[in-house]
């Protein structure tokens, strides 16, 4: 369990409101809820109920959050010793995958930094196995990367190869991305097939290197659209989603944010397969307060994204 959980329970228990808790911690009201279930799913029994005093915590409740008090407190009083670092330079390095909610994150968090001190950050954007070696070898602190279900265990064997250690960040089904006036944008019950006949666009780059083009599997299963465009950066992929009524892309659930201002709807869809985002980094490292900083930042930014699915 992410410790970001002990935070939301903890300012939950202090305004006895998830409404006031959710304003105090800058997310949304659904958005808080949907985490707080998640992490009552997690440990296995209610934490909160509604009373007519507001929202209290249960029997079990009341030990959790003890737990979660002492634990917030050492992790605080880890971040006050991390701050004692040299804080005369900002070092962040990070290698991402194109993703609208890591984007998100990234772009939030530099907009952080003191100004008015040295700063040096590098940030690249790019496939999975360019991010594991640049990780590996030491040009990025940092990485995330996302790979689909089936290739789970290629990338997991990669990480042990490379000595990388790794957290999984998020997990979900892709999603069929396209304009608010395409043919399938109304259509109810999609199955990935009733796409074939339009354009479907395509980051080039996130084939897995052991598997040939021609054997590969698409998101969609079995089903590969031979009417396919095939791009290298985010700029262009929602470049060419906006200008072309009849193409569409399988993508990870994109921020509401980045649908409105690209014209966009996303759609779920039967038969289509999942991914996973994993966070990647070398075996021994210690996470700088920076580095947790944008930790927390990339977790709330993922939670609205998850939870509004």
């Amino acid at each position: 369990m992410h410790t970001q959980y002990f935070r939301y329970a903890l300012e939950v228990e202090k305004t006895g409101s998830i409404t006031q808790a959710a304003s105090n911690l800058f997310m949304s009201q659904p958005t808080l809820s949907k985490a707080i279930k998640d992490m009552e799913e997690t440990v296995g029994f209610a934490v909160f109920k509604r009373t007519s005093r507001g929202v209290v915590p249960t029997h079990r409740g009341l030990e959790f959050l003890a737990h979660a008090r002492k634990i917030a407190a050492q992790v605080q009083k880890m971040e006050q010793a991390l701050q004692k670092e040299d804080t005369t330079h900002q070092l962040f390095s990070l290698a991402i995958p194109r993703a609208s909610y890591i984007a998100r994150a990234v772009s939030e968090f530099v907009s952080t930094f003191d100004g008015d001190t040295d700063m040096e950050i590098d940030i690249l954007e790019g496939d999975a196995i360019h991010t594991i070696d640049a990780v590996a070898e030491g040009h990025f602190v940092l990485g995330i990367i996302r790979c689909r279900e089936e290739d789970r265990e290629y990338f997991l064997k990669a990480f042990g190869e490379k000595d990388l250690h790794y957290e999984s960040v998020w997990r979900s089904d892709y999603v069929a991305l396209m304009r608010q006036d395409h043919p399938m944008a109304q259509q109810k019950g999609m199955k990935a097939e009733d796409l074939l006949p339009y354009v479907e666009i395509v980051l080039g780059d996130e084939e897995v290197p052991y598997i040939r083009i021609s054997e590969a599997k698409a998101v969609s299963g079995d089903l590969r659209n031979p009417k396919r465009v095939l791009v290298y950066d985010r700029g262009t992929m929602f470049d060419l989603l906006r200008s072309n009524s009849r193409a569409y892309m399988w993508v990870a659930p994109q921020p509401e944010a980045v649908l409105q201002g690209n014209g966009l709807i996303q759609r779920k869809c039967a038969g289509v397969g999942n991914f996973e985002d994993f966070l990647i980094y070398r075996s021994g490292y210690r996470f700088s307060r920076l580095d947790r900083a944008f930790m927390d930042i990339l977790y709330l930014r993922r939670n609205e994204v998850a939870y509004a699915e």
